[in-house]
């Protein structure tokens, strides 16, 4: 499943096109966490897994594990924001003022990655090459802290955890407002649109 984020007519849109491999946290450690044994739950606690994953990397705007994007923009505008925290970039493609398709060099671009952003500028001293109008620029990029669950950020998963634990317990319903959690009404923000 492709997860999609369309950013605005000028601003570019980017999309999931490889998933993660693995859980940021594992099922082992979940179950662990939430006193569990037995299998009959698993494909349970691995779709909560999933969905409380979903809603905390469209909160915080990163991406835990390691998962192909695409980003596609109209043209090469000063920095590009990448999905973040980006691994590498694996290609950027765009038309010449010709209409002929040309991959860019490494050489020719950076990345500039910062705290809680990933912006990808021409190389020093360089600019964009010119493009041919209506004709988008496509970028590539391998995105996460990496491919193990040990690369993500221990209070990531601690909020993983914790969400599951949430969901499951009834002895920490009765100190909610209602039986269901604000981050279960919250579950389908990523995947809603706003005009």
């Amino acid at each position: 499943m492709s997860l999609i984020i369309e950013t605005g007519a000028d601003l570019p849109s980017m999309v999931r096109v490889t998933p993660p491999a693995v859980l940021p946290v594992s099922l082992a450690m979940a179950k662990a966490n939430m006193r569990v044994d037995g299998d009959d739950m698993d494909a349970l606690i691995t779709t909560w897994i999933k969905g409380i994953v979903a809603a905390l990397e469209h909160e915080i705007g990163q991406c835990l594990i390691e998962q192909t994007w695409r980003v596609t923009a109209d043209s090469f505008p000063a920095a590009l924001s990448l999905p973040h925290p980006v691994m590498s970039i694996t290609s950027i493609k765009y038309f010449d003022v010709d209409g002929t398709e040309q991959t860019m060099d490494p050489a020719a671009y950076r990345l500039v990655k910062m705290r809680y952003r990933s912006d990808l500028m021409p190389a020093r001293g360089a600019a964009w090459p010119e493009t041919m109008a209506d004709r988008d620029i496509t970028v590539e990029v391998v995105c996460g802290y990496g491919a193990a669950p040990a690369d993500v950020p221990e209070n990531a998963q601690l909020y993983i955890l914790a969400k599951l634990i949430e969901q499951f317990d009834p002895a920490t319903r009765m100190e909610r407002d209602t039986v269901q959690s604000a981050f279960v009404d919250r579950l389908l923000d990523a995947c809603r649109s706003y005009a």
